[in-house]
Formats: C-alpha cells, structure tokens, sequence
C-alpha cells in the first residue's frame, strides 16, 4: 500500500469518528426532546386520569369503590393503556405483564421487545396507583431519528471519503508522474557515469558523455517543472515554440540504440520538454513489447508523429485501454502511468493519441495534430 492510501485510510477514520462524534451531539438533544415530551404527555394524562378516578370514587356509594375503580378503568381498554390500582392487596389490574416500580416513578420499560411508558403514583385514597401506556408510536420515533442520523452520518463520510481520496490522489499523481519520467533519463545518466568512470575514454568521448550528463539532468528539471504545470493548471496556455523533430528524435535514439527514424515534417510547434516525454513513453513501451534488439522506428509526416514496434501486438482489451484510460480505475499493466501522460500531454497540444495493431502484428502508436499552432 503506498503511503498517500495509508494517509488516506488514517484521515478518513479520524474525520468519520469526529463526524460520527458531532452527530451524536446533534441527536441526542432531539431523543432527549422526543423522550421529555412523551414522559410529560403521560404524566399529564396520568394526572387527569388519576384525579378523574378519585373523585368518582368518592361519589360511589360505600362499598362500591371497587366496582366503580373496574368499570371506570375498563374505559380505556384497547385504548393501549393499562392500569392497576391496589390496597390492602385488594383492587384491580389490566396488566398483561408483573411490574412493580416504587411510587413517585416513572419512565421506559420494555416487555417482550415493546416499548412502554409508565407512571408509578399514590392516590389520595391509599392505593398504589399504576398507568402503564403503550410508547410503540414513540418508540418508532426514536428509530427513525436515530436511523436518520446515521444514514446522514453514512452518507456524509461516504461523499467526504470520496472527494477526500479525489484530492489525496490528484496531489499524489505529479509525483507518482514524475518518478515514472524520471526513470528513462536517470538510467542513461547513471550509464553515461558509470562509463565515465570506468571505461578509457578520449577527451572527445568524455566531453560528449559529460554533455549528455548535463542535458539530462537539464531535462528533468524542464520534465519536473513541466508535469506539474500541466497537473495543476491543465488548461493554462503554454508556451508554445519550434521545435526540431530530428533533433528530438536523435536524441531519443541516444537513449534508446534500437530506434531508427524518418522525418518528413521538420518542425513542429509545441513544447520541447513535453513532446520529449510523451515520444520516450511511446518508444519506452515499444522497445519493452519488442524482441531483444528488434528496431523501433519513428516517423514524422505533416500534422502526424508514429511509434511502431514489431512485437506481438496488444489484445482488444488491451487496445481499448490505451485509447480510453481515463475510462479505466486502476493503471493497466500494458500502460502505466506513461499512457494516461500521454493522451494528456497530446491533448495539451492539440492532438490525439491512437493505438492500432500495425501490418506485421506489432503496434502503431499515431500522435495526430489538429491543432493549427503546432502544424
């Protein structure tokens, strides 16, 4: 796993705990509300209830409490409340299930996974007075808030994860593009120095290999500055200037000794440091889909730069990649960062890159400009 996934994996846990942690915050007030609301509901009811009983009670004839507790209680029923109401051991009950809560209560409890609320109280009369009141309609509630809240929670982490790894990625990609253009012109510096250390060379031989050191290294700096440039402000003009295609292509041939080339378009106009980049890609992947030493030729007609190797060419999968990879997740074996440079750097001026199985079976990769600038 690089490390700007790993950055990402530790910033997104973090920035989910602290969501999670301020959605806590805002829902737990709404349940608090939600909860103070249907308590204070049932003991105004209870209330009412319990004064309304007490003084029918005092109206009944001696010895009719009883009777008169029942049928006035059996009012309510199937209303989804529930009362009971004893003395002495003596009274009356509509409970379905034994509770038994102190006197002065009340509060949520739950029975055979039902929510109910109760009220536990003391009538004037002596009798333990209980209002047991069914809270499924509050309970639903309380699920829906909660469930709303951590939908929301998911939905926010998810987005924020998303444009989170958006932005890691795009500020990792001129790095991840620029250690792969390195490569090319560090492995021929690293040779070019090594020769120059260990092998005898001739004034004119050390000279040229020194140059060739200094060019290099001149063309990272201009690769570097270039790449970010086009990551950052991709539709920024750049300046654009003449360009000579056989110097650009001797030079490539330098590099890569397998290269022959033709020029029949001798200047082009564009951006020397980027058109260098996008033809050592192109080259770069056809010496590797090559035979050992089997030639890479260059060519250049008007409006047209092509790549051609003489390998075993690409599948159809592998063909669709190439010309679509902005279509593609994940880089593609065959193609590497290279490929999506490419078709950016050709579109920077004004061109479009294509790949086609060439006459032999190998593969043509066809820069065409349309861009009058550059023509």
């Amino acid at each position: 796993m690089k490390l700007w996934q790993k950055t990402y994996l530790l910033s997104t846990l973090l920035c989910a705990l602290i969501l999670y942690g301020c959605m806590f915050g805002v829902t737990a007030p709404a349940l608090s509300v939600t909860v103070k609301g249907a308590t204070d509901a049932a003991l105004r009811e209870e209330r009412v209830i319990a004064g309304t009983l007490e003084r029918t009670m005092d109206q009944a004839p001696e010895g009719r409490q009883l009777p008169v507790m029942q049928t006035f209680l059996e009012y309510y029923a199937g209303t989804g409340l529930y009362f009971e109401a004893r003395q002495d051991g003596a009274g009356y009950s509509s409970l379905t299930f034994a509770v038994d809560k102190a006197p002065g209560t009340l509060g949520f409890l739950r029975d055979q996974g039902r929510l109910y609320l109760f009220v536990s109280d003391k009538l004037p009369s002596g009798y333990d007075f209980l209002y047991l009141k069914d809270a499924a309609a509050t309970d639903a509630l309380l699920k829906r808030q909660v469930t709303a809240a951590a939908l929301t929670g998911t939905l926010v982490a998810l987005l924020m994860a998303a444009a989170l790894y958006i932005l890691l990625y795009r500020v990792n990609l001129p790095v991840s593009r620029l250690a792969h253009e390195m490569r090319t012109p560090l492995t021929a510096m690293k040779g070019y120095a090594e020769t120059l250390r260990d092998a005898k060379l001739n004034e004119e031989q050390r000279y040229m290999a020194a140059s060739y050191i200094a060019e290099e290294s001149t063309r990272l700096s201009d690769i570097s500055a270039r790449l970010l440039t086009l990551h950052n402000a991709k539709e920024e003009a750049t300046p654009f200037g003449p360009v000579d295609v056989e110097e650009l292509f001797d030079h490539i041939q330098q590099t890569y000794p397998t290269v022959t080339y033709e020029v029949h378009w001798p200047t082009i106009f564009g951006d020397r440091a980027m058109l260098s980049s996008l033809l050592n890609n192109l080259v770069d992947n056809a010496v590797k889909a090559s035979p050992a030493g089997a030639p890479v030729e260059l060519r250049a007609a008007p409006n047209v730069l092509a790549v051609m190797d003489h390998g075993s060419g690409m599948s159809d999968e592998a063909l669709n990649y190439v010309n679509h990879p902005s279509k593609f997740k994940k880089l593609h074996s065959s193609g590497g960062l290279g490929v999506p440079l490419c078709h950016q750097i050709a579109q920077a001026h004004g061109a479009k890159l294509t790949y086609a199985r060439g006459a032999d079976g190998g593969t043509v990769a066809t820069v065409t400009f349309y861009n009058s600038l550059t023509s």
